[in-house]
């Protein structure tokens, strides 16, 4: 047994590499266990993805044009439509290589600002949100702008943050990494970063006052920069992912860098998949990655996640929006394959960092 193993309550390993789940049994191998991605067990595992009965539920849903629900709405309704599967696709470990995840890409890069940023909105859901919000101007008797500048400035508008850096983050899972697109979309994370390191949505009205980053628009840009193969990063990635992670590390991933340091979101300190927004393992994660697992202002979060761990060495699924997605992926409130995995991740990277847990 590896060293940082034997801190843990119980090993869970072996409950990992079980074949229930392939994409678990494959990350496992590879990020745990340190088995090269050519090793006959590695392969297998990366095979049996597109066999797992909940990769066949969400690819059967898709539609004739590589999307899911409206082909007009790549956000809406939400979990459910095609930036969603994308996401999931890429966090359950599926490849260009199949026809059906080549579609679902070319749809969503539809929805791709020229600018870089992936909107929420196309022109077809931006005409909807036009006449809906005319049609109520006209009873106060006000006046709208000309409809095709204001569709053009609201998909503009809602080019987001937090979007691009999931949406660019699956591509470079699924294999997009050197595409052109991605590239495009990460260099326009890096345009639009805030001076404190954090990241908002630059153009959304909403944000038009703050200057403080925000933590969901922070963590995407940072995990797509984070697993983008080194070889592919730009100079002005490398600083925009060091100033990133300053920025997480001086909140120490969950606390006001004002106000006493107080919890910023009680929420933050569950543990969530699919890893569609911010907690403490999701941040941890990002720093470990980052190689920054020694920085002692990880530890109260380090420290927390590791008080979680239950007695059969696993971590419990805390929240998942089940029910709202095409297929749910674990159960809530039961032993979570995948939180243990990152879990262990981020224990295994620090233990290698640091030759120990101490978080005193």
């Amino acid at each position: 047994m590896s060293d940082w193993r034997r801190n843990l309550k119980a090993d869970p390993i072996t409950w990992l590499t079980e074949g229930d789940n392939p994409s678990v049994r494959y990350h496992t191998l590879i990020h745990l266990l340190g088995f090269p991605k050519d090793h006959p067990e590695v392969l297998e595992a990366r095979k049996a993805i597109t066999s797992d009965p909940r990769v066949i539920k969400i690819l059967s849903k898709q539609g004739s044009e590589g999307q899911w629900e409206s082909a007009a709405e790549p956000y809406l309704p939400k979990y459910k439509s095609s930036y969603w599967q994308v996401m999931i696709l890429g966090m359950l470990g599926l490849r260009r290589t199949l026809p059906s995840v080549r579609r679902s890409i070319e749809h969503v890069f539809q929805f791709q600002h020229p600018e870089g940023g992936f909107s929420e909105c196309g022109e077809v859901g931006a005409r909807k949100e036009y006449q809906y919000l005319k049609e109520r101007t006209e009873k106060k008797e006000r006046v709208m702008p000309p409809e095709h500048q204001w569709i053009q400035e609201h998909i503009h508008e809602f080019q987001l943050t937090c979007l691009t850096g999931n949406v660019c983050l699956a591509l470079i899972r699924l294999g997009y990494a050197s595409d052109r697109r991605v590239k495009r979309g990460l260099k326009w994370l890096v345009k639009v970063q805030n001076e404190d390191g954090g990241w908002l949505c630059p153009y959304w009205k909403a944000h038009a006052k703050d200057r403080h980053g925000c933590f969901m628009g922070t963590i995407t840009p940072l995990d797509a920069f984070s697993e983008l193969p080194a070889r592919l990063r730009t100079s002005e990635i490398v600083n925009s992912m060091e100033t990133g992670i300053e920025f997480l590390l001086k909140h120490r991933l969950f606390r006001a860098d004002h106000h006493d340091f107080k919890v910023i979101k009680e929420s933050w300190l569950t543990l969530g998949f699919p890893q569609f927004f911010y907690d403490i393992l999701r941040g941890l994660s990002v720093v470990c990655k980052a190689e920054h697992a020694d920085d002692k202002r990880i530890d109260e979060a380090l420290s927390i996640l590791l008080k979680k761990q239950q007695d059969d060495g696993s971590w419990i699924l805390e929240s998942s929006p089940v029910g709202r997605m095409q297929t749910n992926l674990e159960r809530k409130g039961k032993p979570s394959k995948w939180i243990t995995l990152s879990a262990l991740r981020v224990i295994k990277s620090v233990y290698e960092t640091r030759g120990s847990l101490s978080t005193e």
